[in-house]
């Protein structure tokens, strides 16, 4: 503009300076015979009405050149303005979260980052077709909010491609605007794959735990009726050869027969005393409580693989501190369930159990040799038990299959009870 204006500065001097030398030259040129008007001079009376040209053309020119002059600086200004909002525009798309879409005449004007990753475009998205953006079924409504964003009610989650033609269900929000002096569609998307994603997993864990509780309600009254069965047929029956046998005892007469009576009532008491023992440490093992986690793996280990045929690699590490009570008794039942699956459905010829820690944390691995998932796929009620367990005090458990490699279980858990993740 300074340029400008000192251009504007050079024309007003020039025209005054022309104005000026047309006067003379026309005051010099007049003959001198012209006869005198009055009390003047005929020459400075036609000078004088030769002046009013001379001077008004100038004056014309330089008033059009100053009102073209203000238009250039007004258009000058206007088209500052409009490139100025429009990289701000761009800016503020370039840091939405979410996918913006320009859109003019069915195509692409200008796209973000986070739309051109949406769909797959490793660059620029300017140009294409919107009509490529959308499957099929629904690109009438999609078109009905190009058409018209405001009476859209509510936002529109159709189904949109990829450029590798695989879908996608997005969020649609849209407005006028103007980019680059033209009218645009602002089109906001919000892809809904991970939202998808977390209700399906949210609508599976809610499966599952239902199937959990029922199964839970399950085996506690099938605990119950084999506690039941078990008091009833096998230390009962001991308890009642004990009474028959203690009455023979205090009728009997004869001395020798006597003696092999309460013998007979110490053995059935001693069986019995070992079965009772052997109903406790299912139900809770006392070395949990007496000695720690580390004797209680270790001798449940060889409680339950003594008779399994079965090579086992027990690697239980003397860990730092004692775990809280919670943490003892979830990594105890985790690794229970998981001997007891190897020995009933792996049919393996080897298996390791190692308790471990690392980086201030609790660590149980579980691993076989066996046939593993039918499909490769770690999963089934006991699984699921597993996990909820390492969750209930703020763990993890983690599980990999072959059919090739065997069933490996790995639990991280913390050594206190923290709130589940």
């Amino acid at each position: 503009m300074r340029r400008r204006f000192a251009a504007f500065g050079r024309r007003v001097w020039l025209g005054c300076l022309l104005g000026g030398l047309a006067w003379l030259a026309v005051c010099a040129v007049l003959p001198a015979s012209l006869p005198a008007a009055g009390p003047f001079d005929g020459r400075l009376l036609v000078a004088a009405l030769l002046l009013i040209p001379a001077t008004g053309l100038p004056g014309w020119w330089l008033r059009r050149q100053a009102d073209t002059l203000v238009r250039d600086h007004a258009r000058a200004l206007a088209g500052a303005r409009r490139i100025e909002r429009d990289r701000e525009l761009r800016d503020l798309l370039e840091r939405l979260p979410d996918g913006t879409l320009l859109v003019t005449g069915g195509q692409v004007r200008h796209a973000n980052a986070a739309c051109a990753a949406a769909f797959g475009y490793p660059g620029s998205m300017t140009g294409v077709a919107v009509a490529t953006l959308v499957a099929d079924e629904d690109r009438a409504a999609f078109d009905a909010l190009l058409s018209d964003p405001e009476h859209m009610s509510a936002a529109l989650a159709p189904r949109m491609r990829r450029q590798d033609a695989t879908g996608f269900r997005a969020s649609l929000t849209a407005s006028r605007t103007r980019y680059e002096d033209t009218e645009c569609v602002l089109v906001v998307l919000r892809d809904l794959s991970e939202v998808e994603r977390m209700r399906d997993a949210l609508a599976a864990s809610n499966a599952e735990l239902r199937a959990l509780a029922a199964r839970m309600f399950t085996l506690q009254e099938d605990e119950r009726r084999a506690i039941s069965r078990e008091l009833h047929d096998d230390v009962g029956q001991s308890v009642t050869a004990m009474k028959l046998a203690a009455g023979s005892a205090l009728v009997e007469t004869d001395a020798l027969r006597r003696r092999d009576d309460l013998e007979d009532i110490a053995t059935l008491a001693d069986a019995t005393i070992e079965r009772l023992r052997d109903i406790s440490v299912l139900l809770r093992p006392p070395q949990l409580d007496a000695l720690g986690l580390e004797a209680a793996l270790r001798a449940h280990a060889e409680r339950q693989l003594r008779n399994a045929a079965l090579q086992a690699e027990v690697e239980v590490a003397t860990l730092a501190r004692r775990p809280a009570r919670e943490v003892e008794q979830a990594c105890f039942r985790i690794a229970q369930e998981a001997l007891t699956n190897i020995v009933r459905h792996a049919r393996a010829s080897r298996v390791a159990l190692r308790l471990y820690e690392d980086a201030g944390a609790l660590c149980l691995h579980v691993g076989d040799d066996g046939v593993g998932f039918p499909d490769a796929t770690p999963k089934g009620l006991g699984l699921v038990i597993m996990r909820e367990r390492a969750q209930s005090v703020g763990g993890h458990l983690d599980a990999a299959s072959s059919r090739t490699g065997g069933t490996r279980i790995e639990a991280r858990l913390p050594y206190d009870v923290q709130a589940a993740p």
